[in-house]
């Protein structure tokens, strides 16, 4: 796959940042879980299937953040050596990251709203998101 040339004008689309909400949500809650597992015991490997699932998970976010200097610091997970639990945790706060970083590069806040900024022109974020997300403000 010949990999796209990155450039500052690239805007997402309106299906990009329907996908980037519902995958921020699904890389929260498993980052969650991830670091309960690692309190308890952060040296145990991951199981082939978590491995597998989390992958699924982190692909998709790569390639909407393709065009983003992130991606190139992002990795997806080892699936012939299983990583760690503390492994994993830290390779999901660089997506939490990324993630958070193209929000505020794209979501942005003007004529008392907030807007997402793609390249089907300027949403209103709470058509997209459904709710406004307090978080994110």
């Amino acid at each position: 796959m010949a990999k796209k040339n990155n450039t500052s004008e690239h805007l997402p689309s309106k299906a990009d940042v329907m996908k980037f909400i519902m995958l921020y949500d699904f890389l929260e809650s498993a980052y969650v879980e991830m670091k309960d597992f690692s309190k308890k015991n952060p040296d145990a490997a991951l199981n082939e299937r978590k491995v597998k699932s989390l992958n699924r998970i982190l692909k998709d976010i790569k390639d909407i953040l393709e065009y983003e200097p992130t991606a190139s610091y992002m990795d997806v997970l080892d699936e012939e050596m299983l990583p760690s639990n503390s492994d994993v945790v830290l390779a999901m706060s660089q997506y939490r990251s990324a993630l958070d970083i193209f929000r505020k590069k794209y979501r942005q806040y003007k004529s008392y709203d907030h807007y997402w900024h793609t390249s089907d022109g300027e949403i209103l974020a709470k058509d997209l998101e459904g709710v406004e997300r307090r978080n994110w403000n």
